[in-house]
């Protein structure tokens, strides 16, 4: 499965205003700086987050973006879906091949499937695992 370099940058995004969620409006520098994402292309990405209510934008000095839903209600599938549509059709069956086939079958399921498993994975989810990543500090005297 290919994903987009704008859908790529929408997630990473929001998994930056996951991690920080409650804190406050998150400036678009500070996004782009550390999830290394061109900051020109980041504020169309985030234009289009905030056009689908996946975060709240604020202008000025002490403006920027921070979620407009909790992380664990924003799923990987609904911000694939914002930034790049999905397409909910069947798969298109060539004449002389009907939805009987077997091989259209595995691309519907592969569909089916992916959608599934994107739309279980949540901001929350991408958070709790960064969280396990993290080295424990282990001090001893």
């Amino acid at each position: 499965m290919r994903v987009s370099s704008r859908a790529d940058y929408g997630v990473r995004a929001l998994f930056e205003l996951a991690m920080r969620a409650g804190q406050g409006p998150i400036q678009s520098k500070e996004i782009a700086a550390r999830q290394e994402i061109p900051e020109a292309y980041l504020h169309q990405v985030l234009g289009a987050l905030n056009r689908a209510g996946l975060i709240r934008s604020t202008r000025g000095p002490l403006g920027g973006h921070e979620l407009a839903l909790e992380p664990s209600e924003i799923s990987v599938f609904a911000i694939l879906v914002a930034l790049d549509g999905v397409d909910q059709k069947p798969h298109p069956h060539p004449d002389g091949i009907g939805p009987s086939d077997v091989v259209h079958q595995v691309w519907h399921q592969l569909q089916e499937q992916s959608e599934v498993m994107l739309s279980s994975i949540t901001l929350q989810t991408l958070v709790d695992r960064q969280a396990e990543m993290q080295p424990r500090a282990n001090y001893v005297i």
